[in-house]
């Protein structure tokens, strides 16, 4: 009985070896870049609160545009806010190291949205009448 060896494929060409070098540093290049492009430095971050409510979409992009965010940035984070604020009722949004804005539900006589901006101030948004005190 013969037992035959089987031997491992060796590349000894060094075109074969640049191309497959090549064909990894264009892989890795790229997944940096897709890494690099979604990375905003914007995080939602839900804080504890005794109060929590689910605001409407429209309600949502009225307090995120009255703090000052962007449309993107409505539409990216928008789904984060309301949901951490429905969980936890109240959100803390970080951009780098920096708080930017909170925003916390107290439910009393009317359903409020409390906010405080770093750069824009303080408001109130009562969910079921709009603006209170609107300048």
């Amino acid at each position: 009985m013969e037992i035959k060896v089987v031997k491992p494929i060796r590349y000894n060409s060094r075109i074969s070896s640049v191309i497959i070098l090549l064909t990894l540093l264009t892989l890795f290049a790229l997944g940096i870049g897709g890494c690099a492009r979604n990375n905003t430095g914007i995080r939602v971050i839900p804080l504890s609160n005794r109060s929590v409510l689910a605001l409407s979409p429209d309600d949502v992009v009225e307090v995120m545009r009255r703090a000052g965010f962007s449309d993107r940035q409505v539409l990216e984070f928008g789904t984060d806010l309301r949901n951490g604020l429905a969980e936890s009722g109240a959100v803390q949004i970080k951009i780098g190291k920096k708080v930017e804005a909170v925003f916390a539900i107290k439910l009393s006589e009317s359903n409020c949205v409390y906010i405080s901006t770093r750069l824009r101030g303080n408001f109130i948004y009562d969910v079921d009448s709009g603006w209170v005190g609107k300048q």
